[in-house]
């Protein structure tokens, strides 16, 4: 402004204050409904559970107030219990650090906002019951931490005589995962998928090429060390529990945006993972763990394989950890990763033990051994070295303690225990 004296600024910041406090919270007339038509739905026996993720959009529109910026994600479920007992809908299984529904309201004010009390009763108002009686369908929201890419969570419903739980990977509107990219029902013809037992299992992780291949799809890149057996909905909801984040596919705004997270420092928990090369194609699916910005992050990458244990999907995989950013002749910038791979390895190992659904664990060769004085080297040319091992891990659909998981006498890793438990057909 100028020219303006500093008492015509004064003045203005008074009046634009005073008109602050005008501001006055006026809750909808009539809930919005549209977001519904998006809901997923699952049955299991008398009890029918729905849900769906607002978008931001959305949730101004229902709540009228800002609530993204404040990281928080509303979640609408909706509970049919046409069982004979009444339920308790179990929270923490949506989200264990969710807001309460004043808390929510109360982040949420705007400068100078009145009606605070009337916010607050209209964001209890839409809260999800915690208990369902018996024959009565209920619904609402609970308000979750925000998720940019998908939102997985599970829905448990407590009663007297029997539990349910539902599973759900919802994503965020106007995300574009790796995984949405394709039909992974439809990979692979029904001829085309063979089921193993356990010894032909470990005879065909064992076969597998050492490595994915790179952007040129000829050239050897990250060793292909990880292997998850189980469905692909519970893998997801077991992963993103433990942190992980989808990433989302390359194109010329997320190419923008990670570059900005490199410059700047700033976070970009979803940002996208260059392809590797498996079965012919890039990766099914790509999680990461990003730090304060992309230069550092785990990473792991998935592809669904021909072959299934016991009517399981098999998940041949990479991970590995960023540590850095360099030149490359072949991409022009690309992430460093640790050399030492085996530790990025026994991460993902630790992360779904402590997750409490790891049912078995073995580890198979394929990779093949490297040292520190004869390393070798990725499609960007980053060295590394491992003990050859690739780890195999079965998650269960039911929580399993630390002592019952079952080690596999197949290859013993350097340092593990001698004490397996015997080999079974059962994850």
């Amino acid at each position: 402004m100028k020219g303006s004296s500093p008492i015509k600024v004064f003045e203005l910041l008074i009046s634009l204050l005073l008109l602050s406090h005008c501001t006055h919270y006026a809750p909808p007339n009539t809930l919005p409904t549209e977001f519904r038509a998006r809901a997923e739905s699952q049955q299991e026996g008398p009890i029918r559970v729905s849900a769906v993720v607002l978008s931001e959009t959305e949730s101004e529109q229902v709540f009228r107030t800002s609530l993204s910026s404040k990281e928080i994600q509303p979640i609408w479920v909706e509970i049919d219990n046409q069982s004979p007992q009444e339920l308790v809908l179990m929270l923490l299984g949506i989200d264990p650090d969710y807001f309460a529904p004043s808390e929510a309201a109360w982040l949420s004010r705007g400068f100078g906002e009145r009606a605070l009390a009337a916010k607050m009763r209209y964001f209890y108002e839409q809260h999800v019951p915690l208990l369902i009686p018996a024959g009565v369908k209920a619904s609402g929201f609970v308000y979750t931490n925000l998720d940019p890419a998908a939102k997985a969570f599970a829905v448990k419903l407590l009663g007297d005589r029997e539990t349910y739980n539902f599973e759900f990977v919802l994503p965020v509107p106007g995300f574009q995962a790796d995984f949405m990219r394709r039909n992974l029902a439809n990979l692979y013809a029904s001829d085309e998928i063979q089921d193993l037992d356990l010894n032909g299992l470990r005879a065909y992780l064992g076969n597998l090429p050492c490595c994915a291949l790179g952007g040129d799809r000829q050239t050897e890149g990250d060793p292909l060390n990880l292997v998850i057996i189980g469905e692909g909905q519970h893998g997801v909801v077991t992963l993103a529990r433990r942190g992980w984040d989808l990433t989302e596919t390359i194109n010329a705004d997320t190419a923008w945006r990670t570059a900005i997270s490199s410059i700047f420092g700033s976070r970009y928990r979803t940002s996208p993972l260059s392809p590797l090369y498996v079965f012919g194609r890039s990766q099914d699916a790509s999680f990461q763990k990003a730090r304060k910005t992309v230069d550092e992050r785990n990473h792991l990458r998935l592809w669904r394989a021909p072959v299934t244990f016991q009517g399981m999907p098999v998940w041949v995989g990479q991970i590995s950890r960023d540590i850095g950013v360099k030149l490359s002749s072949k991409t022009i910038v690309t992430h460093k990763i640790d050399p030492v791979v085996d530790e990025a390895r026994t991460y993902i190992g630790f992360d779904l033990l402590a997750s409490q659904y790891l049912g078995q664990v073995g580890y198979v060769s394929g990779v093949g051994p490297s040292t520190r004085h004869t390393p070798k080297y990725n499609y960007t040319d980053d060295p590394y070295f491992t003990d050859g091992l690739r780890i195999v891990l079965f998650l269960s659909e039911t929580p399993v303690a630390y002592d019952q998981i079952i080690w596999l006498d197949w290859e013993p890793p350097p340092g593990k225990l001698s004490n397996t438990k015997p080999e079974t057909e059962q994850p």
